[in-house]
């Protein structure tokens, strides 16, 4: 990026720092395939949910108004796999994993890790330094 432009705020890059580093490859790979459909591609929902990523790309339409279906299907499949990946990759470092629940009483919740960082934090209810399963909405 030159020093003329601004980050693109509603496209992947902008959440980058709300997830944990381990799934830094995942998003930079969608935000390179939603690129190659749409340079002005948007994300309308960013977020976590039961563990794994939940992205949705916004709808696009042509200067007639026509809704463009086919950028939909094919932004959306793109998605599902991130999310599909998400689930089957540590969130913490990128390894293989899968989705377990961390911490205890009232403050468990559903991650995707791999063995070494489930037993790894300071206690079974060591939190990531984001805060899994809140969502983001760009309007």
């Amino acid at each position: 990026m030159n020093g003329l432009t601004s980050p693109d705020l509603r496209q992947i890059p902008a959440w980058s720092d709300a997830v944990g580093p381990g799934w830094a490859t995942l998003l930079h790979q969608l935000h390179h395939d939603l690129l190659s459909l749409d340079a002005a591609y948007r994300v309308e929902s960013f977020g976590t949910k039961f563990g794994g990523l939940r992205i949705t790309v916004s709808d696009r339409f042509d200067a007639a108004g026509d809704f463009d279906g086919e950028f939909a299907d094919r932004a959306a499949a793109l998605a599902d796999t991130a999310e599909y990946s998400s689930e089957r990759t540590c969130e913490l470092c990128g390894a293989p994993g899968r989705i377990r629940l961390r911490g205890t009483g009232p403050d468990i919740r559903m991650v995707a890790c791999c063995e070494e960082c489930r037993i790894g934090s300071a206690h079974p209810g060591a939190r990531p330094r984001h805060q899994p399963d809140n969502s983001i909405t760009q309007g």
